[in-house]
C-alpha cells in the first residue's frame, strides 16, 4: 500500500453518520465503495456489525488492515463505536440493550474483568482460522475463555547510544547500573510499571515479580531499587517526554512505550530499544453476550485473528501480533520501507524475557503501593530544605523556596 492509499484511507475513516442515539463511524471500505461503485440499495439493508473498538492512530491502522478488508469480503457494513478504551465507558455500552455492540476490542485487564462479572460471551478458540495450527499458534497469554488477542504493546527501555561509546546495554540490570551506565534514568511517575522494572532489573524473574511486589519484602526491595537511582531519577507524566529527553540528552535512558520506541528509533538512529525486561499488554477481541450478531460477530473474529490480517497491522502500528505465523508476515513498514521485525514486541528475540502487565492484580492489590510510591515521588521531586545561610526572605521577611523542580 503506498503512501496516497494510506492518505486516502485516513480522510474516509473521518466521516460520520448519525444512527440513533450514538454516533458511528463507517469503516472506510464500505463508505468508499458506496461513494463510487454503484451500490444497490439492498446493500445497505444487510447485516450490520457494531464494533466497539479505540480510535487513534490504532484505530486508523485497525480499519486499514481489518474491517475494510473484512467489509469487502463479507459485505457486512460495519459501524463502529470509539470508545477509547475507558471501561466504564465500555461496560455502559454493553449493558445498553438499545445500543447493541456484536464485538468489542479491550485491554486485557478489561477482558478478564468483563468476563468475571459475566458481560462477555465464552469464545471457542478451537473456531478460529486453523493457519499456522490454532490455539498452538497463539503467543501466550492470548486464547482465554472470553477473548482472542491480537495484539501486544509494550513498555521498553530506549536509550541513548551517544551516551554509552563503551558498550550499550543488553540487559534490564543495567538500569539500575548507573556505575556502568552512567545518566539519567526516565520512568513513569507512576507505581504501575515502575516498581515491575526496577524488580525485573533487581533480578526477579519475570514469572515472579507479582508474587514478590505482593509480599512487604517484595515491596520493600522494589523501593529499595528506586533510592538506588533516585539521584539520577527522573519522573515522566506524559508519554511523549521520556523520547524527547532520551533524544535530547536529558536521560540516558528511559521507559516508554513500544509504538513510540518505533516512531522515535526511525527518526534518530541513536536511540537504540532495550527489550529485555518489557512488560507487555494486550489487545483482544471478544463479544459481549447482549451482542444480537454472534455469529457474524464469531465469522469477524475469525477473520480479524488470521495471521494476514495480524501482520497487516502489525506492520502499520509495530504492535506485535499474537500468532507465531504472523510474525513472518509481517515484512516492512508499507510507506517508509522499514523492516518491522525488531520492533515487535512479539518477536522471538524481543520476547523471551517480558513479563505481562496485570492490571488485575493492580485493580485488586496495588493501591497502598500506588500510594505509597506517590509519596516516594513527592519527595523526590521536593527541592531539599535551604540551610540557614541559604535562606532569603521577601519584603514581608517570608522565607521563599525554590520551585519544585519539573522533569
Amino acid at each position: 500500500m503506498d503512501r496516497r492509499s494510506l492518505l486516502v484511507l485516513h480522510h474516509a475513516t473521518n466521516c460520520r453518520i448519525w444512527n440513533g442515539p450514538r454516533t458511528h463511524r463507517v469503516v472506510a471500505a464500505a463508505l468508499a465503495f458506496a461513494l463510487v461503485s454503484p451500490v444497490p440499495s439492498a446493500a445497505w439493508s444487510q447485516q450490520t456489525l457494531n464494533v466497539a473498538t479505540w480510535g487513534g492512530a490504532y484505530g486508523r491502522a485497525q480499519e486499514i488492515a481489518v474491517l475494510e478488508p473484512f467489509a469487502k469480503k463479507t459485505g457486512t457494513v460495519i459501524a463502529t463505536e470509539i470508545y477509547g478504551g475507558e471501561p466504564s465507558k465500555l461496560k455502559a455500552l454493553i449493558e445498553d440493550d438499545t445500543t447493541p455492540v456484536d464485538v468489542v476490542d479491550v485491554s486485557a485487564g478489561a477482558l478478564k474483568a468483563l468476563c468475571a462479572e459475566g458481560l462477555l460471551a465464552p469464545i471457542d478458540a478451537d473456531a478460529l482460522t486453523a493457519e499456522g495450527g490454532t490455539a498452538d499458534d497463539f503467543v501466550r497469554g492470548a486464547v482465554s475463555k472470553c477473548g482472542i488477542a491480537t495484539m501486544a504493546w509494550s513498555t521498553a527501555i530506549a536509550f541513548n547510544r551517544k551516551a554509552f561509546r563503551g558498550g550499550e546495554p543488553a540487559a534490564i540490570g543495567a538500569l539500575l547500573d548507573t556505575a556502568r551506565y552512567p545518566g539519567k534514568r526516565a520512568l513513569p511517575n507512576s507505581a504501575r510499571r515502575t516498581l515491575e522494572l526496577v524488580l525485573l532489573a533487581d533480578g526477579v524473574p519475570p514469572g515472579n515479580v507479582y508474587q514478590v511486589l505482593a509480599t512487604p519484602e517484595g515491596a520493600d526491595r522494589a523501593f529499595a531499587a528506586l533510592d538506588k537511582i533516585k539521584g539520577n531519577l527522573l519522573l515522566w507524566d506524559k508519554p511523549a517526554q521520556p523520547m524527547t529527553w532520551v533524544i535530547s540528552g536529558r536521560a540516558a535512558m528511559a521507559a516508554g512505550y513500544s509504538a513510540r520506541l518505533f516512531r522515535a528509533a526511525i527518526r534518530d538512529r541513536n536511540l537504540g530499544i532495550l527489550w529485555d525486561g518489557q512488560i507487555y499488554d494486550l489487545d483482544a477481541w471478544a463479544i459481549p453476550k447482549t451482542s444480537r450478531n454472534r455469529d457474524e460477530a464469531m465469522r469477524f473474529i475469525r477473520f480479524a485473528t488470521a495471521p494476514k490480517q495480524l501482520a497487516a497491522q502489525a506492520r502499520l502500528t509495530a504492535y506485535g501480533p499474537m500468532r507465531t505465523s504472523a510474525l513472518a508476515q509481517v515484512g516492512k513498514h508499507p510507506v517508509i520501507g522499514v523492516d518491522m521485525g525488531t520492533f515487535l514486541p512479539t518477536a522471538p528475540d524481543n520476547f523471551r524475557t517480558a513479563l505481562q502487565f496485570d492490571e488485575t492484580w493492580w485493580d485488586e492489590s496495588g493501591d497502598a503501593l500506588s500510594k505509597r510510591f506517590a509519596a516516594w515521588a513527592a519527595r523526590l521531586r521536593a527541592p531539599p530544605a535551604p540551610s540557614t545561610g541559604e535562606r532569603k526572605t521577601n519584603g514581608a521577611g517570608a522565607t521563599e523556596a525554590p520551585a519544585t523542580p519539573t522533569p
